[in-house]
């Protein structure tokens, strides 16, 4: 009787818990994260004319992307989740043909169909995301949210530099940013963070450097066409986005304080 007691309580405690979403949104945010920055990769790689560095750069944006989407897939347990994965794997499959399919070297430019894909793709995928209304949340989502809403960004801000036709040559409106309300969006977003983690000695730390960095990129954003510096965009986003990463990781491990070091 006992045994039979018990099993029923186990079973009433783990009920709720089997209509949890087994992926968390810190999977989700990383599979977005490294999508963006594949966006960005691909057309800093373009204004750079080839430089191996920044295919480098984009190989191993491409390879964060599909380790991400492995542990969404291997992490998706409800039928809900199960389908995400079927929508997003056809379009990463696009995504992932096109940005490896950057012919600037070869041939001076690359087919807009192809930037077409790299442009629209990591917004489809996000959008079928958001349709799923799935994720566990944790702590530090709000963090990785704006590292991912910065990245975007700045691969919008890249889109547009390495288009001679301000990034119009190709693709839809998908993925697409104005500076005027993404500007001022990041800010409330990163002063909410800045406000919800004053007590946190390792998040001010990091969130103090982003807001550092941010000033010296802020009016290139605003005034894009007066004062486009595209290497310095690209550069200093990828400092902020390890800075606020390194940050989650020292605070959940608690190993030691981190030292970010002045601004480069």
């Amino acid at each position: 009787m006992r045994k039979r007691l018990l099993g029923g309580l186990v079973a009433l405690v783990l009920l709720p818990l089997q209509g949890q979403a087994a992926i968390s949104n810190a999977q989700i945010e990383d599979l977005e994260l490294h999508l963006w920055q594949i966006r960005s990769d691909f057309h800093m790689y373009t204004i750079m004319t080839g430089n191996k560095n920044y295919q480098g750069d984009l190989s191993k944006s491409i390879s964060g992307a599909k380790q991400a989407l492995d542990d969404m897939a291997d992490s998706a347990a409800s039928d809900k989740e199960k389908k995400l994965i079927s929508t997003i794997k056809p379009k990463w499959a696009t995504l992932r043909k096109a940005a490896e399919a950057n012919t600037v070297v070869s041939k001076g430019y690359t087919d807009a169909y192809i930037i077409q894909d790299v442009n629209e793709m990591p917004a489809e995928v996000s959008d079928a995301i958001k349709d799923a209304g799935i994720g566990e949340a944790g702590k530090y989502d709000d963090i990785r949210q704006l590292a991912t809403y910065l990245q975007h960004m700045t691969s919008e801000y890249l889109n547009v530099a390495a288009d001679p036709a301000g990034g119009m040559a190709a693709g839809t409106n998908e993925g697409r940013m104005a500076f005027k309300d993404a500007v001022p969006e990041f800010e409330k977003r990163l002063a909410a963070a800045q406000k919800a983690y004053a007590k946190d000695d390792a998040m001010v730390r990091s969130l103090n450097q982003v807001a550092v960095k941010w000033r010296f990129i802020r009016q290139s954003m605003v005034k894009f066409y007066e004062n486009a510096v595209p290497f310095l965009i690209y550069r200093y986003t990828n400092q902020m986005v390890d800075t606020m990463e390194q940050a989650i990781q020292l605070t959940a491990t608690d190993v030691q304080k981190p030292n970010f070091g002045p601004v480069k």
